[in-house]
C-alpha cells in the first residue's frame, strides 16, 4: 500500500503564481535581449543606409534693369530759426571718378515723414543744386560711386538704436558733446557707435566743402531720407593719407554743428558751432588763426589745428567726424595750411589757405565752389593733394 500526499489549495495557488512569474520573468528577459541586439545592430548600420551625398544648389542672380536714379535738388531760400545770420550753401565737389561696373542696388525704404522742422541757431540762404547726388561725382557729403583716393564715410543715428528702433535722445549741447566725444575717444572707430543705427550707404569724400545746406540733405546722401531725421546724427570719415612733401601743416576749419579731426588717433582740431566749441574742446586749445577768422557758415568761426609734422611717402591715419545737433542747416569747411608757404590775405587779413583735399580739383570744380562760398576765397595755385593707401 503507498501513501500519495495530497497538496493543500494554498501550496497549489503558490505553485501556479511561481509559474506564472517565471514566464513572464523569460518573456522580459527575451525582449531585453532582442532589443539590445537591434540598438547593436542599428548603431552600426544606419550610419551607412542614411549617408546622403552633398547637394549643391546654385543661385542664378537675376539682374534688374538699369534704373535712372533721381538727383535730389537744393531747394532755394531755405533758413534756419531766426538768429545769426549766415552764409550760403551749396555741394562738395569731389574727384570725377566711376567704377567701372555699377550695378544698381534698388532699395526699399519705409514712408516716415520727418516731422522735424530743426531748431538751430543761424538763418541761412539755400542755394539750388545743380545735379550732384550720392550716385553723382561725390558732391555734398560724398558718392556712393567709387573714387580712387577718397575717405571712407558712414553716418549714425543717435536717436535710434542698431535695429532702427527710437530711443531717447536729448538735443542739448552737453548731450550731443557727449554722444560725439565717446566715438572720438574711441578714434571713431565703427564699433563704438554700433548701438545707433548706421545709414545703409558708405560715402567716399575727397575733401570737405559743405556750404550752408538742410540737415536732411545728411542722411539722404547716405541712403536714409525717410529713416533719420534731420537733427542728432554723427557721419565719420577714415582712411591714411600721405602728405605730398615732407614738413609742418596743421588743420583750419568751421562748421555747423560739429567737427573733430585725428591724426594718429590723437585730436588736431576742434571746430564747432559757437555754443558747442567749448563743451567739445575741453582743455583743447589749438593753434592761433592770423587774421580774421570770419568763415563763410555764418556765426561759425575758423579754428586752426595743432602744427603736426609729415613725411612724404609716409601714411598717417586719420578720422574725421562731422555732425547735427538740433537740425535745421549744416555746413562744414576743412582747409590746410603748409609752414613756409607765403599765402595771400584776403581784405580782412585772413590768410587765404587751400582746401584739404585728397585728389586734384578740377577748373569746373573750382569755379563751382568759389560760386557757390560767395565772398570767401580759396587758394588754387597752391594745392597740396593727400594721397590715401
Amino acid at each position: 500500500m503507498s501513501l500519495h500526499a495530497k497538496p493543500t489549495d494554498d501550496a497549489i495557488q503558490r505553485l501556479h503564481a511561481q509559474r506564472r512569474n517565471s514566464t513572464i520573468s523569460s518573456f522580459v528577459i527575451a525582449f531585453l535581449v532582442i532589443t539590445l541586439i537591434g540598438l547593436v545592430l542599428g548603431f552600426y548600420l544606419l550610419p551607412s543606409i542614411g549617408r546622403n551625398d552633398d547637394v549643391i544648389v546654385t543661385y542664378h542672380p537675376r539682374f534688374e534693369a538699369e534704373t535712372k536714379t533721381e538727383t535730389p535738388k537744393v531747394p532755394t531760400n531755405l533758413s534756419r530759426k531766426p538768429a545769426a545770420p549766415s552764409a550760403t550753401a551749396v555741394r562738395v565737389i569731389a574727384a570725377q571718378a566711376m567704377a567701372e561696373i555699377s550695378i544698381p542696388v534698388p532699395e526699399v525704404e519705409s514712408v516716415m515723414p520727418s516731422m522735424d522742422i530743426g531748431d538751430g541757431d543761424n538763418i541761412g540762404d539755400g542755394w539750388g543744386g545743380d545735379g550732384d547726388g550720392p550716385a553723382g561725382n561725390g558732391g555734398m557729403f560724398g558718392s556712393t560711386s567709387s573714387i580712387p583716393g577718397a575717405l571712407k564715410g558712414r553716418l549714425f543715428d543717435f536717436k535710434q538704436d542698431r535695429r532702427g528702433k527710437p530711443i531717447s535722445y536729448d538735443p542739448s549741447v552737453p548731450n550731443y558733446a557727449e554722444l560725439a566725444s565717446a566715438a572720438e575717444r574711441r578714434d571713431f572707430a565703427h564699433n563704438s557707435l554700433t548701438k545707433f543705427f548706421m545709414a545703409p550707404h558708405e560715402l567716399n569724400l575727397t575733401h570737405f566743402a559743405i556750404p550752408f545746406t538742410p540737415a536732411d540733405r545728411g542722411p539722404e546722401y547716405f541712403g536714409a531720407k525717410e529713416t533719420i531725421r534731420p537733427s542728432g546724427w554723427l557721419a565719420v570719415y577714415q582712411g591714411r593719407i600721405v602728405a605730398p612733401v615732407s614738413g609742418r601743416y596743421r588743420f583750419r576749419g568751421a562748421a555747423d554743428d560739429y567737427m573733430v579731426v585725428l591724426i594718429e588717433g590723437r585730436r588736431n582740431l576742434v571746430a564747432c558751432w559757437p555754443d558747442t566749441q567749448q563743451e567739445v574742446a575741453g582743455r583743447w586749445k589749438g593753434g592761433e588763426v592770423e587774421g580774421s577768422d570770419k568763415s563763410p557758415l555764418g556765426s561759425a568761426l575758423l579754428h586752426a589745428g595743432d602744427w603736426m609734422n609729415l613725411k612724404a611717402g609716409e601714411p598717417v591715419d586719420i578720422g574725421v567726424g562731422v555732425g547735427e545737433r538740433p537740425g535745421g542747416m549744416v555746413g562744414f569747411v576743412l582747409e590746410i595750411e603748409q609752414e613756409g608757404v607765403g599765402y595771400r590775405t584776403d581784405a580782412n587779413g585772413r590768410k587765404v589757405l587751400p582746401l584739404f583735399t585728397t585728389t586734384p580739383f578740377t577748373d569746373e570744380e573750382r569755379r563751382e565752389i568759389q560760386d557757390r562760398f560767395q565772398g570767401y576765397e580759396f587758394e588754387w595755385d597752391n594745392v597740396p593733394v593727400f594721397g590715401v593707401k
